[in-house]
């Protein structure tokens, strides 16, 4: 329900917002406004699928695990996204979220706790360190165990390679009568 509220309330707010900027600024200036934004996120988020390969290629190439590195891409995919999206408040968190310190700022803050486990995601209280050497734990996996000392999975089992036997029909001849 607060979803909901919140998803009815945000056009709102950008729509007044924009209302008041035009009331203050002018109509035309407040529209030129919109498109640069516009024209700008464009531009963030097509150089940002690129930028980012070459980040996780970096990290890697250190041997250090991506994360930081998907991070840092993956909010600056959403501050495309937010210059992208009319409105003066959206403009605003996009713009900063292209600010570098904003941005580990946030990933710190939004990786603090998460730690992988077994190529999950468990929420842990812990420094940001710890979670990219959780991290470096996704790529070791468990060796499967040698034939004969896995579980035992008791169940019934129906081939459908095979088709039930006709018995009035001669096994290896034909369906022709005669």
């Amino acid at each position: 329900m607060i979803g909901l509220l919140i998803l009815i309330a945000l056009p709102l707010i950008e729509i007044a917002t924009m209302i008041k900027v035009g009331q203050w600024i002018g109509f035309w200036p407040a529209f030129g406004l919109v498109i640069a934004t516009f024209v700008l996120g464009a531009m963030v988020l097509g150089r940002s699928g690129f930028t980012s390969a070459l980040k996780v290629r970096e990290a890697l190439e250190r041997g250090e695990p991506p994360v930081a590195a998907m991070v840092d891409s993956a909010l600056v995919v959403v501050a495309a996204v937010l210059l992208i999206t009319p409105g003066f408040i959206a403009d605003v968190i996009g713009v900063a979220l292209l600010i570098p310190p904003v941005r580990r700022a946030l990933a710190h803050a939004a990786l603090r706790n998460a730690v992988t486990v077994g190529g999950g995601v468990r929420m842990q209280r812990g420094s940001f360190e710890e979670t990219q050497r959780g991290a470096a734990d996704l790529g070791r996996r468990e060796q499967p165990p040698p034939d004969g000392d896995g579980p035992v999975i008791e169940g019934e089992f129906e081939r459908l390679d095979e088709r039930p036997v006709n018995p009035r029909r001669p096994q290896g001849g034909d369906d022709r009568p005669g």
